[in-house]
């Protein structure tokens, strides 16, 4: 009998890349969702499929999830988003009691997923990074903050995306913002506006118990929605090598053994990759590394297991589209017509797709939906519309 793989937050178009990648390696995969209209949910790739509450109402779903592991036997569990990722840390213990969980303990995961820590620790040990103020240790009136070299962004630590980020010109907007921005979000940093232009840039790393690299890979987002910086639409597979040491290097400092997930911005004017900050599971845009030849799907299972990690070998340039958001860029974009690579390079042996998988129709045509969907709701859009 196969190993059973239950994914959480299966709605994700990557939950079905995941699935994608277990099928070939010898697991069964069932998803967890929240919507019927997602991608994972009506994929045939998945074996059973289990609607369940958003995972953002952390003990109601908890009581879901902790109720089907005791019903239904699962050999390892897998996240694919911020929430259940740092539900799976915090609640660890717990959850082993069912099924294996390849996720640092929950100190060890702050350090890595708190976006301020992080930039302590790149301060500290001289890593890349923009230049960050803690403001849980200033007063707002103190010189640090208004001789800070603006803009800068104001950004809350625990929050995914780009929830909470606020643009501030000077020291007055940052006196007119911050109050609010804290009473909703909680603690802040105050980080220096990295002027666009230069790459996005995600990096990959699976460690191993001692915390040391096995296997690294880089993308590089050509093409993102919100067209000022969002979600990857086109990313391709590339070679980084020393920023790959640099990361590996970072999670070697925090103790982190598995897989993380780097958001690193070029300064166009120095051309320095900087360290923004640490995602604690595979990206959507993960589908382009798979392809390149790094399983991490299968890694984070059979590490789960105590199996010992498969060999790989990393082949970049391999390139992903979203086609439904590389449609939105093409509405948006003013350079729809002189990108590079051309939006109109639909096929090709190393072009593959993040929302569509050949024979997984239904999928597409619901996640579609769904996409839609969120788009079409005025807090979404909010959330994701960048600074």
């Amino acid at each position: 009998m196969n190993p059973h793989v239950l994914i959480l937050d299966g709605d994700a178009a990557h939950a079905v890349a995941i699935m994608e990648c277990l099928r070939k390696s010898g697991y069964d995969v069932s998803v967890l969702c929240h919507e019927k209209n997602s991608y994972g949910y009506h994929s045939r790739l998945a074996k059973l499929k289990f609607l369940g509450p958003d995972a953002h109402d952390t003990y109601v779903y908890i009581s879901y999830l902790s109720g089907l592991l005791s019903k239904h036997k699962f050999d390892v569990l897998i996240p694919t988003s911020d929430v259940t990722a740092e539900i799976l840390s915090k609640f660890k213990a717990d959850f082993q009691k069912y099924s294996a969980i390849l996720m640092p303990d929950f100190e060890v995961f702050m350090k890595a997923y708190d976006k301020n820590r992080l930039m302590n620790l790149c301060r500290e040990k001289n890593y890349p990074h923009p230049l960050t103020a803690d403001l849980s240790s200033l007063d707002e009136n103190s010189d640090e903050l208004k001789k800070f070299p603006y803009p800068a962004l104001i950004k809350p630590n625990l929050t995914s995306g780009a929830r909470g980020m606020t643009l501030v010109n000077n020291y007055h907007e940052f006196k007119e913002h911050y109050p609010l921005i804290h009473q909703q979000f909680g603690e802040c940093h105050l980080q220096q506006y990295i002027q666009p232009g230069g790459r996005q840039v995600k990096i990959q790393i699976f460690t191993d118990q001692d915390c040391n690299a096995i296997y690294s890979s880089a993308i590089w987002k050509q093409r993102y929605y919100p067209i000022k910086g969002g979600s990857s639409c086109c990313n391709i597979t590339i070679s980084e090598p020393e920023y790959c040491r640099i990361c590996s290097s970072v999670l070697k400092d925090i103790g982190w053994s598995g897989f993380a997930d780097f958001d690193l911005i070029e300064n166009p004017h120095t051309g320095e990759l900087l360290i923004m900050e640490i995602n604690p599971r595979t990206p959507a845009c993960i589908r382009s590394v798979y392809k390149s030849g790094l399983d991490f799907a299968t890694m984070i299972a059979d590490a789960s297991l105590g199996r010992a990690i498969r060999k790989y070998t990393y082949n970049p340039g391999k390139r992903l589209r979203h086609l439904g958001f590389d449609i939105l860029w093409f509405l948006k974009s003013p350079d729809r017509f002189k990108t590079k690579p051309s939006w109109f390079s639909f096929l090709g042996k190393d072009t593959y797709y993040q929302d569509w998988i050949k024979g997984n129709f239904a999928s597409f045509f619901y996640g579609t939906i769904g996409n839609i969907n969120k788009i079409l709701n005025p807090e979404f859009r909010k959330a994701k519309s960048g600074i």
